[in-house]
């Protein structure tokens, strides 16, 4: 199945996708000239919510949000489990293991350019009452906003792509970052979210949000088309929702310019119709491609028993 092959691979190279505690504008309002040193007495310090995803910083370019309670409804357990397993596969957190038999919403965000680095932060939404990391394993760190506990690996983390913080956000959320990340949520949670972080949208059972940047320039030397297509390409979101017949993705793909999303639209054209597994071809013919401007629309309705397979697969 070398179009299928062909397929993956240039899927693959194209997309390479707490309570927060602010003061109130002082604890004592200015004195006013002959107020003879009285004082206002202090009012009630604003408190904003920091939501879960708020602890996604923005140089993780892809962000993926899977709604898992979406997924045990629609798809079954046994589905969402084998889903949790490989989401899990190499991992060696046990708090993210035990996180995620609890979760309700998910999001990971990734630097895609740099995936084999492991620079990821994962925050795991559900009910996390009594979910508490190993204390020989990782330590308490002062935290300036209430509601909200920090842990840092005890010794640091000893590679790259393990976890070295912890942030849990009362019993509603807890976050997981890298070493490299450690700091970046650090700033989200002294500072605020950042404002151009990837925010999916909060519908179907897994959407995604990439920012698109262009590859190293040692990848673009060697593969020049590839890296055309990418740097014509600003934006990429996409949701995957539950359907009487199967699972539609409905994607959009915003580029620099019109002529950036036409290198997209013709690149996709091309995977579509240039399948030659016959067992494949209808199933390449349902995905509908157009273009309005510089943005590139994709609908496409993957059927159930295809789905199954590929939730089986591996």
């Amino acid at each position: 199945m070398r179009a299928a092959a062909d397929v993956r691979a240039a899927a693959a190279a194209a997309t390479a996708v707490i309570a927060l505690a602010l003061p109130a504008c002082g604890d004592a309002a200015p004195r006013l000239a002959g107020d003879r040193g009285a004082k206002t007495p202090a009012g009630p310090r604003i408190v904003r919510r920091i939501e879960p995803a708020d602890l996604i910083p923005a140089d993780l370019d892809l962000v993926v949000r899977v709604d898992v309670a979406r997924m045990r409804a629609g798809l079954g357990q046994a589905a969402a489990d084998a889903l949790a397993r490989r989401a899990l596969d190499g991992s060696p957190d046990d708090l993210l293991e035990r996180a995620l038999r609890r979760a309700d919403v998910v999001w990971l965000g990734l630097r895609l350019a740099d995936l084999e680095g492991g620079d990821r932060v994962v925050v795991v939404e559900g009910p996390m009452a009594g979910l508490a990391p190993d204390a020989d394993r990782w330590e308490p760190v002062p935290s300036a906003q209430g509601g909200v506990s920090v842990f840092d690996r005890r010794g640091g983390a000893t590679a790259r792509a393990d976890t070295a913080r912890i942030v849990a956000l009362g019993d509603r959320a807890v976050a997981l970052a890298s070493a490299v990340e450690a700091s970046s949520v650090a700033r989200v949670l002294r500072d605020g979210p950042d404002a151009r972080r990837g925010d999916p949208a909060a519908e179907g059972i897994v959407s995604l949000d990439l920012r698109a940047r262009r590859l190293p320039p040692a990848l673009e030397r060697r593969f020049p088309s590839i890296g055309a297509l990418v740097a014509g390409v600003e934006r990429v979101r996409a949701v995957a929702s539950l359907d009487d017949d199967g699972v539609r993705l409905d994607a959009e793909i915003v580029g620099v310019d019109a002529a950036g999303a036409a290198r997209a639209r013709r690149f996709l054209e091309v995977l579509r119709d240039n399948v030659e597994d016959a067992r494949h071809v209808a199933l390449m013919k349902a995905l509908s491609i157009e273009q309005v401007e510089r943005a590139v629309r994709l609908r496409w309705l993957l059927p159930a028993p295809v789905v199954l397979s590929l939730l089986s697969a591996g």
